[in-house]
């Protein structure tokens, strides 16, 4: 039977945490989640151990759901979610504490993309031949069908999910599996086009220039501001059982320090 990827790296992290024994386990935060956040997570988890001392451990590779499995099945002790918790994964005693959210944009290896405008989004994934503003070809990339980024573009922009839809029925139009894939395909891919974060293109150092939407760039300030309403959310989410530490991140994140390296990261509170 062959794993999923999430399955495997769930897996991998287990039986290394049983070998370094129950007191390693015990003193370190193991948080993993989502793709795009974790160049988040290394950046934040840095500042918590150096304001508290308390140790960080990514696990990568798990995506949403195999976050939450993770944290269900004790393998982790925080799960950063971009979705919020289905009814079953609530009653099994995992909790949503904190929202975060990011600006969400579109990003360009083309070096001139200009701006587009958001209600002519749908129009450029379904042609077979959009051009940006200097005649250079628009190449799209997609996720898959069960990538809540998916979703997310079909909640943000009317007519996206048919959009879509006639893109995948093209043979050229790539899809690319994680979060990393996407942002490096977008990268090597002559105008290209990809759906990402704010967060992920500041804290992996992308080479990749995000797109102004109708008229607007999706900066902190415009984000903050609402100027630019785009957005990704990200929920953390732990156990009903979390370990002291978990508790001492969440703690962390609403306090003032841990906003101001949220912030830094292009990342703000969100709306609990």
């Amino acid at each position: 039977m062959r794993m999923s990827n999430s399955s495997v790296a769930i897996a991998v992290f287990f039986g290394c945490a049983l070998a370094a024994g129950p007191s390693a386990a015990q003193d370190t935060l193991r948080i993993g989640g989502t793709g795009s956040a974790i160049g988040m997570l290394q950046q934040v988890g840095d500042e918590f151990t150096a304001a508290t001392g308390g140790k960080v451990e990514i696990i990568a590779s798990l995506g949403s759901t195999g976050a939450i499995r993770a944290l269900a099945d004790g393998v982790i002790d925080i799960a950063v979610s971009a979705r919020p918790l289905k009814a079953d994964e609530a009653a099994a005693g995992l909790s949503q504490v904190t929202v975060l959210r990011t600006a969400y944009v579109l990003a360009t290896s083309h070096r001139s993309p200009y701006a587009l405008n958001s209600a002519d989004l749908p129009r450029i994934f379904a042609a077979e031949n959009a051009v940006w503003a200097d005649g250079t070809q628009i190449r799209i990339i997609l996720r898959p069908h069960s990538e809540t980024d998916t979703a997310l573009l079909g909640e943000l922009f009317a007519g996206m999910d048919k959009a879509i839809e006639a893109a995948r029925r093209r043979a050229e139009v790539p899809t690319a599996a994680t979060d990393q894939d996407n942002a490096a395909l977008a990268e090597r891919t002559p105008g290209s086009l990809a759906g990402t974060t704010a967060t992920q293109i500041k804290t992996e150092h992308r080479n990749l220039l995000v797109v102004p939407l109708d008229g607007v760039a999706p900066t902190l300030a415009n984000f903050e501001s609402g100027a630019y309403r785009f957005a990704k959310k990200l929920y953390i989410i732990v156990s009903r059982n979390s370990a002291p530490v978990a508790q001492r991140f969440v703690h962390f994140l609403r306090s003032p320090q841990g906003v101001k390296a949220l912030r830094e990261t292009e990342t703000l509170p969100g709306v609990e």
